[in-house]
């Protein structure tokens, strides 16, 4: 039993001490206020738009890496990774089974996290 508390609480101190990485470059922040509604179409080019579109910001093997639905599907397909629970928490039932690494992704403003992304949801991302 005490074994068990002490995995739980080495677990929890790793998902903890995680920090949060800058925003990528480029990244509209709190500071830098982002555009609302159709306001956003006016002001932003076409090319913009289309980018924010095919492309998201993800971080991992401590860097910022853009990624798109091919190489990095889970940033798309989930990114609040709810979905993914059993392999981003420390607590989930699969918790690294699988080769993989921690992830942020920019949800603009914002961040999400999973603590280990296995590399088969995300092969843009190293292993770490």
């Amino acid at each position: 039993m005490i074994a068990r508390f002490i995995l739980v609480l080495v677990l929890l101190e790793m998902a903890l001490s995680q920090k949060q990485p800058p925003p990528p470059p480029g990244a509209v922040t709190a500071s830098k206020p982002a555009c609302r509604g159709r306001s956003c179409l006016a002001i932003q080019p076409a090319e913009t738009i289309q980018a924010l579109l095919l492309y998201k910001w993800v971080y991992c093997g401590g860097r910022w890496r853009q990624v798109n639905r091919k190489n990095c599907p889970v940033a798309f397909s989930d990114p609040d990774f709810s979905d993914h629970r059993c392999v981003c928490s420390p607590n989930g039932s699969l918790y690294q089974t699988y080769p993989g690494g921690s992830m942020w992704l920019w949800l603009s403003p914002g961040f999400s996290f999973c603590a280990h992304m296995p590399k088969c949801f995300c092969p843009a991302c190293p292993h770490n």
